[in-house]
């Protein structure tokens, strides 16, 4: 009977947590043998941690070890998700943003939105949901910028899948739609002509440079790019307006000036197309006989012909064309108050026009012209006007423009044949 006492209480100890345990009717002291059976399974599962610990620390060195890669970045994935399973959460943050940086380098556009959304679902599983939400908006705003509209569609699909699996209905569904849309669009061929009318194209910039020793010279100015295309006609106008400043003037240190330059094709079919070009600049050191005081140089001329289509992108705003026409140049030269040209002459132009080179992300705009005059061959000039835009993100862009220009005749002596400018800014695009 006792023996029966003592085993009931025993077990309703062991639920009870009432170790030791002591008979009342017969005081007998239970064996210790229930705290040698819990202490050693505590101290186990604590060498299981700083086992795994140690294990994990061992294998983050060695990745660390390795060149930057799509499976150097799958691994500090699973790094960072078992440290944080192991409650180290800033070393898993820590690690899931390396893996990021490495992935924002990627030159590939599609494993670099896939990678890094992967990466964003492993925030969300650490518990970094809002850093997630993150990744994935400026993941957008990525793919926004990817010319290829299938695979724009494709990214898009991607990234909704991924806020679906975060519990973000909404916004799945939006990009869901747009990646239909585009996916859809892509599909269908693009009528070679007449081509399907666009909306219009408006970016507006802010430019200038500085040079700065005994004398200070610069200019400030806002650049404008138009482009419009309808099924068999486009425009294209390309223009900056600017103060340039000049130190080493003793009358005038501010003068405004101009460079404009605009492209009216009438296409006959996807090759060949009739062309009118419009060039002014106005106290355009490029063109400039001389820089100083009152001096003022006025060139402006149109050209009309045939254009050949050399090369056209995804749509007819990106092409190459060769131009070939002729036209009047008007020339006004005023230099130390006095003037030394002013005249009309017949142009030879013969000009390659090129719009929405895509290098990666980086878009380049080129015109390159040999402009002789038709009645006198002393007097040609010879430009290279080329612009590269880097996109910020959707909207801004900067911009890099080269301008170099060869005007062979003197109008005084000293003046110099070559020109250069160089220019950067900030570009936006409505």
């Amino acid at each position: 009977m006792v023996l029966l006492k003592l085993r009931a209480r025993l077990i309703l100890g062991i639920f009870l947590g009432q170790i030791p345990l002591v008979n009342f009717d017969n005081p007998v002291v239970a064996s210790p043998k229930f705290n040698q059976d819990i202490i050693p399974l505590i101290a186990y599962s604590e060498e299981l941690n700083v086992a795994e610990k140690t294990r994990l620390d061992t294998s983050l060195e060695m990745v660390n070890e390795m060149d930057n890669s799509q499976l150097k970045v799958i691994l500090l994935n699973d790094l960072a998700l078992n440290y944080a399973k192991l409650n180290y959460q800033e070393k898993a943050e820590a690690i899931l943003s390396q893996s990021l940086s490495i992935a924002k380098n990627f030159e590939d556009v599609t494993l670099k939105v896939t990678t890094i959304t992967n990466i964003a679902k492993y925030y969300a599983q650490i518990g970094q949901k809002s850093q997630a939400m993150e990744i994935l908006d400026h993941t957008i705003e990525m793919v926004s910028m990817v010319e290829d509209k299938s695979l724009q569609g494709q990214l898009l699909l991607e990234i909704s899948l991924k806020y679906g699996e975060m519990g973000q209905e909404e916004s799945a569904q939006t990009l869901f739609t747009q990646s239909q849309t585009l996916i859809a669009e892509a599909s269908q061929p693009m009528p070679e002509f007449p081509f399907k009318e666009q909306p219009l194209d408006f970016r507006l910039g802010f430019t200038g440079n500085v040079n700065s020793f005994r004398d200070t010279t610069a200019f400030v100015g806002i650049d404008i790019d138009l482009y419009k295309q309808w099924s068999e006609d486009d425009i294209w106008i390309d223009g900056t307006a600017y103060i340039d400043y000049d130190s080493s003037r003793s009358v005038n240190n501010y003068r405004p000036g101009s460079l404009i330059f605009s492209a009216y094709r009438h296409h006959f079919n996807d090759k060949w197309n009739f062309f009118t070009d419009f060039f002014t600049s106005t106290n355009q050191n490029l063109f400039s006989s001389k820089n100083d005081d009152e001096d003022l140089t006025i060139i402006s001329s149109v050209y009309f012909g045939a254009g050949l289509n050399l090369w056209r992108g995804d749509s007819p705003r990106d092409f190459l064309d060769l131009q070939i026409g002729i036209g009047p140049r008007y020339e006004y030269d005023y230099v130390d108050f006095e003037q030394r040209r002013n005249q009309t002459s017949p142009i030879l132009a013969i000009i390659l026009l090129g719009r929405g080179f895509s290098i990666g992300q980086v878009t380049v705009n080129e015109t390159f012209a040999i402009l002789p005059a038709l009645d006198n061959f002393d007097n040609y000039v010879l430009t290279s006007d080329t612009k590269v835009s880097i996109p910020l993100n959707q909207k801004w862009s900067l911009t890099n423009r080269i301008f170099i220009r060869y005007r062979n005749e003197l109008v005084f002596e000293g003046n110099p044949k070559w020109q250069f400018l160089f220019s950067t800014g900030l570009e936006y695009e409505f």
